[in-house]
């Protein structure tokens, strides 16, 4: 007789994790006690904690590849069965007894994608000024480029249901996964709800360098944006040349008109090439967002005759 898949599956991507993931895995198992389970662990550890997760009663994937935390849950997705899927650190910042909280929006069919927000409960300490400042400003940038109104967008505890997998295709290998589920919960007009869950001090050493991520996420952003909504992207840059163009042709103007003399030809060259290539962003942005919308009425046609 086949079994029946389990309702809810928790995926943790770890590394080096060994002081951590017994405890992690045991505490989650106990938050879920009243579940249908499932706690999936994807390691790309040099240490113990495969074993250490095993011993705590997880299955255990080994994560193929170089990739980061992000390829680690592309490929918890891969092997996940449950209806709803939530995915945690293994590095003890955040508590499993709050995936029940996460998990229920889904269950009672109010949300398709959970984000949990952090700052609703952080030990003081748990996040450095630089962490901070980054994550309000990566939070900002992507409820405007997105049109979402999160409070956390780097939370590191998500959920959502698993019919999203089937129209998810998330391909960022590292911590810009974080932005890029929620981009595309977006773009798919998923219902997104944010809960607020406990946030504490790692256990261990961190691996998340702040120099190098947030470039990252905020590139990815970007790229998403370019991907979902052309025009946006495209005619605001276009916009920002157009501006540009203007300040440096300013005290040329205001030469030409006062003495009638035109002598600042350095200025006037750059600011025709910011008009250029202004105009030409904008055309982009035009082009591009046609596109983009016949491909969209393409697949809406063709999931109505699948």
């Amino acid at each position: 007789m086949k079994s029946l898949p389990p309702k809810i599956s928790v995926i943790i991507p770890t590394k080096d994790e060994q002081e951590a993931i017994g405890s992690i895995v045991q505490n989650s198992k106990n938050a879920l006690a009243g579940y249908d389970h499932e706690i999936i662990v994807v390691d790309a550890s040099h240490d113990n904690t495969a074993t250490e997760a095993v011993r705590a009663g997880a299955k255990v994937v080994r994560q193929i590849g170089p990739g980061g935390v992000g390829e680690g849950l592309i490929q918890g997705f891969f092997w996940a069965r449950g209806e709803h899927v939530v995915f945690l650190d293994g590095d003890g910042t955040y508590d499993p007894a709050d995936i029940p909280k996460v998990v229920q929006p889904l269950m009672m069919d109010e949300a398709d994608f959970v984000n949990g927000n952090r700052f609703a409960d952080m030990e003081k300490g748990a996040m450095t000024i630089t962490n901070l400042i980054g994550n309000r400003l990566l939070t900002l940038v992507g409820n405007l480029l997105f049109r979402t109104k999160i409070r956390d967008s780097q939370s590191g505890m998500k959920a959502f249901k698993r019919d999203v997998l089937r129209q998810i295709a998330p391909g960022e290998n590292g911590f810009p996964i974080c932005s890029e589920l929620i981009a595309e919960a977006s773009n798919m007009n998923l219902r997104i709800v944010e809960v607020g869950i406990s946030y504490r001090r790692r256990i261990g050493r961190s691996k998340l360098k702040p120099a190098f991520a947030g470039p990252k996420i905020l590139l990815a952003s970007l790229k998403l944006l370019r991907d979902y909504d052309p025009l946006v992207l495209f005619t605001g840059f276009g916009l920002l040349l157009l501006s540009a163009g203007f300040l440096v042709a300013w005290p040329v103007i205001v030469e030409y008109v006062t003495h009638g003399i035109f002598r600042m030809l350095g200025r006037a060259l750059v600011a025709v090439f910011c008009w250029l290539a202004g105009i030409l962003s904008i055309f982009t942005g035009f082009i591009l967002d046609a596109v983009n919308y016949t491909v969209k009425k393409m697949e809406a046609r063709l999931s109505r005759q699948s």
